[in-house]
């Protein structure tokens, strides 16, 4: 969501960006995110965490707006009648256990948000075994994984994690004196390694109905950070590579042909005006899923990540796209299309950093974040990933239909994490450092 002017008292016009998101939706595909808070201790309730969320909802004035139209134009518009009994509900027929947990997750992940009041709703879940899950959905064209993250601290947590605050990293310097050929270079190395279609049909691409599963795995962020630290690589690296592993047994378990399958992470590129919007860039990968050995794996996908950052392949994609979009608003349009394609990429993947120190929500501990995002076209399958201190939890979205049986994928997760750190014979109380997570992208 875009903050830079107005089209008249109190309007916000929608970028670009967060029109293409909205435009996006139909019946099958929904535009928002989901981030559920794992709460320990005593069950809460809607009204307890509405009287909390109104007092702080002035310090997040994006969970106010809904749209409207001037003058034939979107905008975001302050809602003057917001109703947070509306937005923040007990869930019905608690408590739940796991599979009731998930359930509820899928039914209300596949659900559209209304259009006419403010893009959010929270479910409040006291759980079978004790605490309360918050399942909280947010359109992407108000907020991505990492303002999900920072309207956490403003709206729900106690009080902020201690701890400088982490600011946003500088841009790359410009090259006055840019060697043209060798920009040129890099630009077509760029268009090689992003806009080649592989050869193989994905098997995640199909027609998508408006059903969804979804699963949760909870792994132990020290340990795979102190394992990539012993391989020379970073915890986002980790990720990937029990990712590749996950999909590996997958693919295994029906009896499918294992070979190298795209994956698209995203990357958040500096701005000069922050609030500017969501204008993220990213780039595509072959993940090695045909390597058996953990660790063979893990270097791999660290040395196809760091060509990529080396070639600062993101950046150049998102200046690229830009420009084309003024010179040719036709080509931009193809080179989008065909980047949208099933063999351009296989998977689409994100990972959100999230608290480093304990947090709370009216005093009951958060033990977990566990992060959905939507499936697309052609892409039948969702992995996101978030932290909260020292447990990383990966979130998987499929339509079942495509993509039967997640629990093998979530099983796979789990085991090629456990894998991964034994092969590394990592102790993660040894080989932690103050700054123990990498900048990871959205």
């Amino acid at each position: 969501m875009s903050t830079a002017g107005t089209s008249g008292p109190g309007c916000v016009p929608l970028s670009d960006e967060d029109r293409a998101i909205l435009d996006l939706e139909c019946a099958t595909v929904v535009g928002h995110v989901l981030h559920m808070a794992m709460l320990e201790g005593p069950p809460l309730t809607a009204a307890g965490l509405r009287e909390q969320i109104a007092a702080r909802l002035p310090a997040a004035p994006e969970l106010r707006y809904r749209l409207d139209e001037r003058d034939g134009v979107p905008v975001w518009v302050p809602d003057a009648d917001l109703d947070l009994a509306r937005h923040v509900v007990d869930a019905p027929d608690s408590p739940y256990d796991e599979g009731a947990l998930r359930a509820l997750v899928a039914h209300r992940f596949a659900q559209h948000l209304d259009r006419d009041r403010p893009l959010w709703s929270l479910d409040v879940a006291p759980l079978a075994g004790g605490g309360t899950a918050l399942v909280w959905r947010v359109h992407h064209a108000l907020a991505d994984g990492a303002t999900m993250t920072r309207l956490s601290h403003t709206v729900l947590y106690d009080e902020e994690p201690a701890g400088p605050a982490t600011g946003a990293a500088a841009s790359p310097p410009a090259t006055v004196h840019a060697d043209h050929e060798r920009r040129r270079a890099h630009l077509m190395g760029l268009i090689s390694r992003e806009f080649t279609v592989g050869p193989s049909r994905s098997p995640f691409d199909g027609e998508l109905s408006t059903h969804r599963d979804v699963a949760f795995v909870d792994t132990d962020l020290a340990a795979l950070h102190a394992a990539a630290r012993s391989a020379g690589a970073t915890v986002n690296d980790a990720f990937l590579a029990v990712l590749a592993g996950g999909l590996r047994r997958w693919v295994d378990h029906h009896a499918g042909e294992v070979t190298d399958l795209r994956v698209r992470v995203p990357v958040s590129l500096p701005r000069e005006d922050p609030s500017a919007g969501n204008r993220d860039s990213a780039f595509d990968l072959p993940l090695p899923v045909h390597v058996t050995d953990p660790l063979e794996r893990l270097r791999a996908v660290h040395a196809l990540t760091t060509a990529r950052k080396d070639a600062r392949d993101a950046a150049l994609l998102d200046d690229l796209l830009h420009r084309l979009a003024e010179v040719s608003p036709p080509l931009r349009r193809v080179c989008d299309r065909l980047r949208a394609t099933a063999r351009a990429f296989t998977v689409s993947v994100s990972n959100v950093p999230g608290p480093r120190a304990p947090v709370a929500v009216l005093g009951r501990r958060v033990r977990a974040t566990w992060p959905l995002a939507e499936i697309g076209f052609h892409h039948a399958l969702r992995v996101t990933a978030a932290s909260m201190v020292d447990v990383l939890s990966f979130g998987v979205t499929v339509d079942p239909g495509l993509v039967p049986d997640v629990d093998v994928l979530a099983d796979g997760l789990r085991a090629e994490a456990g894998l991964l750190v034994a092969a590394c014979g990592t102790d993660p109380d040894r080989q932690t450092s103050p700054d123990r997570r990498e900048a990871t992208s959205r």
